[in-house]
Parts: structure tokens; sequence; C-alpha cells
């Protein structure tokens, strides 16, 4: 959260702070079950109800613990997944739906995990300061062959702050950390441009991603930046007639 919302002169300042959020906590720690997954699309329902134009989410389901069945590769399809349905059905309402890819590179599972595989869902994988791809990333592709991650923001040592203290800042690492910055980067596009829908937010950042022209399955359209999102020109429909606007920023403003 602080990653996307805080500001503390002189230590940090988040992607999007400034913003509105809306919280909710749909995970029970403790365990890994499928309510969980219920509670996730309770949110999203609920969120999209107060009128919200982006959720991010940091986790991620494949494996839940017995008696509860697991997930499969097989259910990474963009459409059998709990929580990829609810993200999806969120997507369709007019909200950008933005989610860590997950860290199961390194693990048999290797691929990404609910709700990454999404059709709509922008799966944020992770890189490091040098734009290298970082090793616990979840890689792609979906199970029916669609690339994922759709683009990468910095997830290996991301400033922020410590959870469970009040005054401290530490690092952090994952796709957890990648997330919030993607969502923070939509946030600051929308408030540039706020006639923008969410199917022209999630093309912009394809378009100006730095692999759109050579996306894979490790880093999808590539990194992301908000400046080049923000400059890029996009079009608003007004009745009949569309209007072109362009932004054109520089080091001076």
């Amino acid at each position: 959260f602080s990653i996307v919302g805080g500001f503390k002169e002189g230590s940090l300042i988040g992607a999007a702070f400034g913003s509105d959020f809306i919280l909710a906590k749909t995970e029970d720690i403790r365990s890994e079950k499928h309510i969980e997954e219920d509670n996730y699309a309770a949110a999203l329902e609920w969120m999209e109800g107060c009128g919200v134009d982006i959720t991010s989410s940091s986790l991620g389901y494949s494996t839940f613990d017995p008696p509860e069945f697991s997930y499969s590769y097989k259910d990474m399809d963009g459409k059998t997944t709990i929580v990829t349905r609810a993200a999806e059905l969120a997507f369709r309402r007019g909200v950008i739906t933005v989610t860590s890819a997950g860290n199961e590179a390194e693990y048999p599972w290797h691929y990404i995990i609910a709700p990454a595989d999404g059709f709509n869902t922008l799966g944020i994988g992770a890189v490091n300061n040098s734009n290298e791809v970082a090793n616990f990333s979840s890689r792609g592709p979906t199970y029916d062959g669609r690339i994922k991650p759709d683009v990468v923001t910095q997830g290996v040592s991301v400033y922020c702050a410590n959870a469970g203290n009040y005054y401290g800042y530490i690092t952090a690492s994952g796709t957890s950390v990648a997330a919030p910055i993607a969502s923070g980067i939509a946030a600051l596009l929308l408030s540039s441009h706020p006639h923008l829908k969410n199917t022209q937010v999630r093309s912009i950042f394809f378009e100006t991603a730095d692999n759109t022209l050579n996306p894979n399955n490790d880093r999808g359209y590539g990194l992301i930046s908000a400046v080049k999102a923000i400059e890029f020109p996009n079009l608003q429909k007004t009745g009949g007639t569309y209007t072109l606007h362009k932004t054109f920023l520089s080091n001076e403003n």
C-alpha cells in the first residue's frame, strides 16, 4: 500500500500518492482455502459498486491446503478460477484490473498464477533496477497460449514501509511489490487523461512498454513508463466527434 499511496517528505513517495483508496482484506493467512477466492470476488463487486477506477491485488492462487482441491496449470486459461472470473467481470464493467503475476519461476509450478491469467487483467512481472527479469518472476504463457506476464515493473529491492512498524522502512522483492507500481502508473495516466476507458489504459501500457515490438513470456510487453504512457496520444469520443489528446512532458515541467 505504501508503494502506491504512501507519502512522507524525504522518505517515500508512492506511485500515486494523493489518490483515493478503498481497502479490502480478503486473505486469511493462516491457511489457503477457496473461501478466500470468494472474499476476493465479493471485494471486487463491492469496489466496483463504489465506482473505483482501478483495482490492485498482490496475491495469487494455485495450490490449496487439503482437503481443498488445488488448481493445475491447465486451469490458467483465463476462465476457470474464481478470482480470474471475478477480475474479468470487473474489467467488463469498466475497471482497470491489476494483479501480481506470481513468484513461481524457480518452483515446479513455474507459470503465472490466478488471477494473472485473465484475458484483460494486467498480470505484472518483476524486473530489477537494471531491467533484468527477476529469477522468481512467474513466466507465461497461459495454458491456452497467451503471452504473460503482460508488462513488468521493478520488483526487486523496492523501498516501502515496514508492516507492523510505525516508523521503519525496508526493501522488499516480489511481483507483489511490482503490481502497485503498475496500478500507480495507471492512476497517473487516468489523472492526466480522465476520459480514458480501461481498454485504452491497457492498450497504452502495451504500446508504450519497452518490449512492445517483441513481447515474450518472460517480460511480456516490457517495462512500463509513466512518462511514456502519459505522453502517448489518445482519443476521446464525445457523441460522434473524436478529440485527439497529446501531452508533452519536459524536465522543467
